[in-house]
């Protein structure tokens, strides 16, 4: 008889468990996967048994998902003020248009995904500022060992805003590129084989007047991206400006090959390696 009534109660446990655990799903909407049987309930009720559970931190990410910062707000009022607790204020600040506090908040958390998207966003309209804020996200995640990837990516990003910062600003043209390149660096060491920063590190050390390095980082994006048109771009214009006009010939064809036909491209890639603004001269002098 025994037997019987503990399977019965463990039946019964496990299927209040599995209650308690979509109805979790459900209140916390924005955590399930669309589509699903959990995101669904939670587009009906959204507020179904969410003062039952989860607790202070989880009904406040909740009450930002619906919209409701005030309610927020009073929850966090009460946790403790670490990374997590910055991340929600970032997220209030950020539905309330205080980009700035915002990016202060994600900074603080650590969020870089967050921080990031406002930064990009803010570049279009305000470098200065994107810049002044990327070095504040690179240096909150100086010390987090367990943020390599993000840490790379922010560090690549860095660069290309303090490059843009030279193209604006001839008077400090070679103090930010100088930056710029000591950032791709930075990127690399913790992602050696990226493409994205073998490639940016390459065309500002180029512009840097730096053909040596400049040729070991295109090299280097060749043998990991054997069919890297923009690799062999690279090498073309090193080529180029070292006055090696036969190498540089044989490794534009080389990218014009892998590129295909302009017809076949977006309109940033369409751009002939001869015709930039920067570097293409040299290699057109060694074509004509």
């Amino acid at each position: 008889m025994l037997r019987p009534v503990l399977v019965l109660a463990a039946v019964l446990v496990a299927a209040w468990l599995g209650t308690v655990q979509l109805a979790s799903s459900a209140a916390y909407g924005d955590l399930a996967v669309r589509p699903s049987f959990p995101a669904a309930l939670h587009e009906r009720a959204p507020n179904l048994l969410r003062p039952l559970l989860g607790d202070a931190r989880a009904r406040a990410a909740a009450a930002i998902h619906n919209g409701d910062l005030a309610t927020a707000e009073h929850l966090i009022a009460a946790l403790p003020d670490d990374p997590e607790t910055a991340d929600l204020r970032g997220r209030i600040a950020e539905a309330r248009g205080d980009r700035d506090a915002a990016v202060t908040s994600y900074v603080r958390a650590g969020d870089v995904v967050r921080a990031q998207s406002l930064i990009d966003a803010l570049a279009q309209r305000d470098p200065a500022r994107a810049l002044a804020d990327q070095e504040r996200l690179v240096a909150a995640l100086h010390d987090d060992q367990s943020a390599g990837e993000v840490t790379g990516q922010a560090w690549w990003r860095l660069g290309e805003l303090q490059a843009a910062a030279g193209y604006g600003n001839s008077a400090r043209r070679q103090t930010y590129w100088r930056a710029a390149q000591a950032s791709y660096e930075r990127a690399l060491a913790l992602a050696p084989n990226e493409e994205t920063y073998l490639l940016a590190a390459g065309y500002q050390s180029l512009a840097n007047g730096d053909a040596p390095a400049s040729e070991r980082f295109y090299k280097h994006a060749a043998d990991v991206v054997p069919n890297s048109a923009d690799a062999y771009a690279g090498l073309a214009w090193t080529a180029a400006a070292r006055n090696d006009c036969p190498r540089a010939r044989t490794a534009l064809a080389k990218a014009r090959a892998l590129r295909g036909p302009p017809s076949t491209m977006t309109a940033p890639a369409r751009r002939d390696p001869t015709a930039d603004p920067l570097v293409g001269p040299a290699l057109k002098r060694c074509t004509t």
